[in-house]
């Protein structure tokens, strides 16, 4: 029950083999820990590319806002159901500051990302050696 749960969680999108393709090879513990590995990689992989895009839209709301910052005479900010005034300098910097951190933080997502991809590239050679067609490993 266990490989089955670890195989599923790793082929997510699995296609059917033909029964002719399948290889008939003995399912060590050592596969089934890179099987589960390679399906929370693919897991993690899948979560940083969402948080990535949202990470990027955010980024490029803040700066609309500061492109409308330049525009507008009188900036409010809101400060729970109320609407503060603010100075036209404090809230670019506000924004500025905002963008930088955001842009920090998908460096260091896009860097994970980059990190896990290599990983799960050598564990889909591995496995992709060892049980053939017998094992699917893409998305789709």
């Amino acid at each position: 029950f266990f490989f089955e749960l670890c195989l599923q969680m790793a082929m997510q999108g699995m296609s059917t083999v033909s029964r002719e393709d399948e290889v008939d090879v003995d399912v060590t513990w050592e596969d089934q820990k890179k099987i589960c590995t390679f399906g929370r990689m693919n897991q993690r992989m899948l979560e940083l590319v969402d948080e990535i895009k949202d990470k990027k839209e955010e980024v490029e709301k803040c700066s609309d806002a500061s492109t409308e910052i330049y525009i507008a005479d009188d900036i409010k900010c809101v400060l729970g159901e109320a609407f503060v005034a603010i100075e036209t300098d404090a809230a670019e910097e506000f924004i500025d500051q905002r963008k930088e951190s955001l842009e920090a933080e998908i460096d260091t997502m896009e860097k994970e990302l980059e990190d896990i991809q290599k990983r799960m590239k050598e564990f889909k050679g591995q496995l992709y050696a060892k049980f053939g067609k017998s094992i699917y490993l893409e998305n789709e």
